[in-house]
């Protein structure tokens, strides 16, 4: 049942549900991989901190998934069926008022934590990917997809810093899970590459023959794996398991062409981005951040 938004407040649990179900996509390429590189960039750091960083990370990345969800549910009928919108556990009209109530709390949240100008940057780059049309432009909506995913690396691991602004090998760190992401991104499309059709939407794994496009992701998932390794020299152990979660994902990638596949292989996606960013965890074991 489609509830107005003041209804759904009301029930907390099915309300966190509903919030759930908007961002659940994100969990393993975004929400785990950011904290886990705020976490290794700041060192450890207290609970009301951690808390901290996962609310502002949450009502940064719900913003941008509500409304792209709202401008995105016809595809989602299809491809996605069991979030809020096609499943009707919210109208559009009720998550537009979310999605106000998100970017205002959103704000909110960055003048309370001193990541005003990483907000600024974030905001920019959802207007122009939702409102501009970007997101129908492949190399553009996985550029702009890669300042999301580093602005939340950003502003999370300044919150667990004490407010301390990135710099050396921190700042690098936050730029390469941007260029990671800016050239690999394009892994979440083969999943949906039936609704992406029908939408006529033009991502890399349409536009591209279907060797092309999945043994060039491979071989960018090669290279990347090689240049973090030289970056962060991890321990051997260390370094074979991050070549072994890139090689399953890239593999997996090539093997199969089905989508079902796909949703599989892009989990594994996320694992070795997941790792990509741990990996910064062996310079400060060194001293080096």
């Amino acid at each position: 049942m489609k509830d107005p938004i003041w209804l759904l407040a009301t029930r907390p649990l099915e309300f966190l549900k509903t919030l759930y179900l908007f961002g659940k996509s994100d969990i393993p390429v975004a929400t785990l991989p950011s904290m886990a590189v705020a976490l290794v960039l700041a060192g450890p750091s207290n609970p009301p901190l951690v808390a901290k960083a996962f609310v502002w990370l949450q009502l940064h990345m719900l913003t941008f998934q509500v409304k792209n969800q709202i401008d995105g549910i016809e595809e989602d009928r299809l491809a996605k069926p069991h979030r809020p919108l096609p499943s009707g556990r919210i109208s559009p009209a009720s998550a537009r008022t979310l999605y106000h109530v998100l970017f205002a709390l959103m704000w909110a949240g960055a003048l309370s934590t001193g990541t005003v100008v990483c907000t600024l940057a974030y905001s920019v780059a959802i207007v122009v990917y939702n409102e501009g049309g970007l997101a129908a432009v492949p190399v553009v909506k996985n550029v702009i997809g890669a300042v999301g995913l580093a602005c939340y690396c950003w502003g999370t691991t300044v919150i667990l810093d004490g407010g301390r602004q990135l710099q050396g090998l921190k700042a690098v760190a936050v730029l390469m899970i941007g260029f990671i992401f800016a050239t690999t991104g394009h892994a979440q499309d083969f999943r949906d590459r039936s609704a992406d059709a029908l939408q006529n939407r033009r991502t890399i794994p349409l536009l591209l023959s279907e060797p092309v496009a999945r043994w060039s992701l491979a071989a960018e998932i090669i290279v990347w794996t090689a240049g973090l390794l030289l970056l962060w020299k991890p321990p051997v152990v260390m370094g074979i398991v991050f070549t072994a979660l890139g090689l399953r994902c890239l593999g997996g990638f090539v093997a199969s062409y089905d989508e079902k596949d796909d949703c599989v292989s892009y989990c594994w996606y996320g694992f070795w981005i997941l790792g990509s960013n741990l990996l910064p965890i062996f310079a400060r074991l060194r001293g080096e951040l």
